[in-house]
């Protein structure tokens, strides 16, 4: 995540509001792209998956102190959609699901479970 990028969003006057979607594993990406590229897709190569997997979480929980809103989605569950795992607002943590991913956990810590503070089950889009 490009942290410089959105202070200069910031800076320039402009709201910023990112979303990320992730899942608990990169094999579950990689099987997803496989399905699509079986159907007439794209064609990307494995390794590619598995390293933006690695990367897109690198920074991410810098993010908070650089947007005005970050939304944190899990996208495991199949054909379930996606659903609201944390919204952070003006650097702070606003909301969390009442059960948080582990890659999530891993991402921001324990502060996700000790927020207390829970969406109501369902979706936020």
């Amino acid at each position: 995540m490009d942290t410089q990028l959105l202070d200069q969003a910031k800076a320039a006057g402009y709201s910023t509001k990112v979303l990320f979607i992730s899942t608990e594993v990169a094999n579950l990406n990689v099987g997803r792209v496989l399905v699509r590229m079986s159907r007439g897709g794209q064609a990307v190569p494995v390794s590619s998956v598995i390293d933006s997997y690695r990367e897109s979480t690198k920074d991410l929980s810098e993010v908070p102190k650089h947007a005005d809103e970050l939304l944190v989605y899990d996208n495991t569950a199949h054909r379930r959609g996606f659903r609201v795992v944390a919204r952070f607002i003006g650097g702070k943590l606003s909301k969390t699901a009442q059960t948080i991913p582990d890659w999530a956990a891993r991402v921001f810590g324990k502060g996700l479970h000790a927020a207390k503070q829970h969406e109501k089950p369902g979706r936020e889009r």
